[in-house]
Order: structure tokens, then C-alpha cells, then sequence
């Protein structure tokens, strides 16, 4: 049997949909995201297309830059994605 790889897998691609619609509604460009997280504006854009998997630290660095914190909705987003209990 033939493992689909995760960067394809629909809760990941869903979560990446997430986190670029939360982008946009908080008027960040990817510019001003990949300098909030010390990446590059095409790494964003190809995360956000799911070319590039998103590593783990970047996860939290993004979530930081886009105000997880202060964001009920994106918390729950990324505890349903992760399995946690609320």
C-alpha cells in the first residue's frame, strides 16, 4: 500500500487554508508575515500553496505573528486540528 504524503493530507491542507484566510483578514501580507516569522515572502506563498511543509517551530511562529492568543476561533482550530481537548 502506497502512503499519501502529509503535505497532501485534507486536515493539513484545511489548517493551511485556515491560517491564510486568517492572514488576509488580518490585513498581513505575506511580506509582513515572513518578516514577523524570519522567513521569506516565497516560503509563505509556497506554504500557503502546499509546496513547502510547515516544520513545527514555523507553525508557532506564525500562530504568534497572527495573534493565536487573542484569536478564540484559531485557537480552536488548531486544538481540533491537534486533537486536544477544550
Amino acid at each position: 500500500m502506497r502512503k499519501v504524503k502529509t503535505i497532501h493530507d485534507h486536515h493539513y491542507k484545511a489548517l493551511i487554508a485556515e491560517l491564510a484566510q486568517e492572514r488576509v483578514r488580518l490585513n498581513i501580507s505575506q511580506e509582513q508575515l515572513a518578516q514577523l516569522v524570519g522567513l521569506n515572502q516565497s516560503d509563505i506563498s509556497k506554504i500557503e500553496k502546499c509546496d513547502k511543509r510547515l516544520d513545527v517551530l514555523e507553525l508557532s511562529w506564525i500562530l504568534d505573528a497572527l495573534r493565536i492568543n487573542e484569536n478564540l476561533r484559531l485557537q480552536k482550530i488548531v486544538q481540533d486540528f491537534l486533537g486536544m481537548p477544550r
